[in-house]
Formats: C-alpha cells, sequence, structure tokens
C-alpha cells in the first residue's frame, strides 16, 4: 500500500541526519488513517459495528485464523483467553518472568497464579522446561523472535511481538495487541484469534455485559469502529512496515557484525525490538542518551522481580539487554546516527 502524505514519524524516510533525539519507538500513521476514522465519526457510528466485525475477520484471516475476537487492550486479550479457557481462582499458568507486566496483571485478574519460567539464551522460554503440571501456559514471541511453543493443551500464543510473522496458529488461542507502538496500531486494542466457534463465542459473549437477559459478569472490553477503521489501514500497511523493519535490522546487522555487542537472531524474526547485549549495558545506554538517541530496556523490570521467583536467565538479560530504535518512520540518517553512536562507546 502506497501511503499519501503521511505525517508524525511515518514522515521520517529522509537520508539527511536531524538533530532531534530520536525516540526508541514511535507511532506510524498517515492522512489514510485520519480519513479512515473521519469516516466513521462522520457516520454518527462509532462505537463496536460493522467496522469491528470487519477488521476481525481481516485480521483472523492473514493469521490465518477462522475467528477473531476485537477488544480494548491485549492485557483484556489475555484476561478474556484464561476466561474462556475455564481458568479462574487456584488455577496455575506457566508464563515468562521476562515480559511485560500484562502477562502477570491478565492472570491474578482471573485470581489464577503465575508460574513464572526462566529466559533460554534466545531471551524466550525454552518450551521443554515449562511445568507440565500448569493449567494453561501463555507463550510469548519476544521481541518479534519466533519462540517454539510447550507441548500443552491450554496453550495462548502471544503474537503482540511477532504479529505477522510466521506465528498465531500455534495455540488453542493467540492474542496480540494493538497498542501505539506495536507492529500496527488502533491506539490502544487487542484481539482474540481462535479456531474454535466455541471459544470464540464464548468471547464475545463476554466482552460486553449489556442489554442480556441474563446476568453472570462480563467485562467492558470492546473496541470501537474509530478503533478498527484505523486498523483496518494499518493492517494492510503491516507487509510493507514489516519490510522497513527487516531493512533497519539488517543495516544494524551489518554494521555492528564486528562488535563486542551480542546481536539477535536474523531468522523468523520480525524485529518489533531490535535487542543487542552487553555487560557495560548502564553505561552504553547512558552514552546513547548523551548522544541524541533513546536506547531502552526492552522489558522494564521482569516478573521475578515482582512476585519472587529464581530466573537466573531473566536476570542475566535485565541486566544486559538494550533495545535500539527501530521502527517503520525511522530515517535512513537517523539509522546512521544510531549505528555511528554505537559504534563510538567501543571507541
Amino acid at each position: 500500500m502506497q501511503r499519501n502524505n503521511p505525517f508524525g514519524n511515518a514522515a521520517r524516510q529522509e537520508s539527511y541526519v536531524s538533530d532531534a533525539k530520536i525516540p526508541h519507538s514511535a507511532t506510524t500513521l498517515g492522512i489514510e488513517e485520519s480519513d479512515a476514522a473521519a469516516r466513521v465519526i462522520e457516520s454518527g457510528n462509532v462505537s463496536q459495528g460493522v467496522e469491528v466485525e470487519a477488521f476481525e475477520d481481516e485480521c483472523a484471516t492473514f493469521v490465518g485464523r477462522r475467528y477473531g475476537v476485537a477488544v480494548n487492550s491485549g492485557t483484556a486479550a489475555l484476561q478474556l483467553s484464561l476466561r474462556v479457557l475455564g481458568i479462574g481462582a487456584g488455577a496455575r499458568v506457566a508464563q515468562p518472568s521476562y515480559a511485560c507486566a500484562a502477562l502477570i496483571t491478565a492472570t491474578h485478574q482471573q485470581g489464577a497464579e503465575s508460574v513464572l519460567c526462566d529466559a533460554a539464551e534466545d531471551y524466550n522460554v525454552d518450551a521443554d522446561h515449562v511445568p507440565s503440571d500448569c493449567d494453561a501456559v501463555i507463550a510469548v514471541h519476544l521481541f518479534g523472535a519466533t519462540a517454539s511453543l510447550p507441548a500443552h493443551s491450554k496453550v495462548i500464543e502471544d503474537i503482540a511481538q511477532s504479529f505477522g510473522g510466521k506465528t498465531g496458529c500455534g495455540g488453542v488461542v493467540s492474542i496480540t495487541s494493538f497498542y501505539a507502538t506495536k507492529l500496527m496500531t488502533t491506539g490502544e486494542g487487542g484481539m482474540l484469534f481462535t479456531d474454535d466457534e466455541a471459544l470464540a463465542n464464548e468471547a464475545r459473549d463476554l466482552r460486553d455485559y449489556d442489554n442480556r437477559d441474563d446476568y453472570r459478569p462480563r467485562y467492558a472490553f470492546k473496541m470501537t469502529d474509530i478503533q478498527a477503521a484505523i486498523g483496518r489501514v494499518q493492517l494492510e500497511t503491516l507487509p510493507e512496515f514489516l519490510v522497513q523493519r527487516q531493512s533497519i535490522a539488517a543495516r544494524y546487522h551489518e554494521a555492528f557484525a564486528g562488535s563486542p555487542l551480542e546481536l539477535p537472531r536474523q531468522d523468523d524474526h520480525v524485529f518489533f525490538r531490535y535487542v543487542v547485549a552487553l555487560d557495560q549495558r548502564d553505561a552504553f545506554a547512558t552514552h546513547m542518551q548523551r548522544s541524541g538517541i533513546d536506547a531502552k530496556r526492552p522489558v522494564y523490570r521482569p516478573a521475578h522481580h515482582y512476585l519472587g521467583a529464581d530466573c537466573p536467565g531473566a536476570e542475566r538479560a535485565h541486566r544486559r539487554c538494550v533495545s535500539l530504535p527501530i521502527y517503520p518512520g525511522l530515517g535512513t540518517g537517523d539509522v546512521d546516527r544510531v549505528i555511528g553512536a554505537a559504534l563510538r562507546f567501543f571507541g
């Protein structure tokens, strides 16, 4: 899809070197998304409706699933997935420690216990070391790198960081997030995917509590038609976004090949994040900040810091990993700046 008159960071495709600070991540939006949102607003039908239904069908087809159920966040999609799989009070849910707090939040909202799994060398969980006695597993493809899935009857595959890759069809349920700086966005939002019609119908029933003949605890998890209209434009452009991410990652790989940085693998990776590792992580991040480049810890705080668990692999990753800017609106001159600043750290 050829984008017309993009604005914000989407417009930063120029090759000159800018003096502005380079953000760690940025939303890529354009006139097409603005027009789509305006069209829905002008219709007067702004809540969940025909745009949401179309967005669900298009996303499900894109992922390779029969059904999609749109909700208002990725965390809501996780909680809804646990609910439709019968996970509640007293249940034990295996999940990575080295991941954002959404996993433990959704689990605890269901009254279940988080069983934290350590990170392997590629930062994903080793599928062979996931406890077999847990009631469900949340499996994450961290930073966009495809992970092996554990053998379990209730795997929730989290593809929020790998949406558009070779993921999404391995678990009984899969979920994604459409947060502002994810691979594609609806501002806020998420979706649950499944091939099981009964699970999809249950999820649709539970995401809204209004106008029902019966009562049971349900949620206010609906997505709006405004968000869905934006998402439909983003989905059409996503393949182009992914090509741009791959191109930036290839430049980083080439430039950093002889440096002391530990680089991410290149196979089966959509590069939601470009994560490097080194023992002097804090000094390196400070150097990048002083060079006008926002480099961050890719996971703000691993779950074992909140809940307490022995996860040495996740702790090592937390101490050593830093994420460099990578997103479709990152101009070629800005990529040069990132590379130059990183290499200068090593003299």
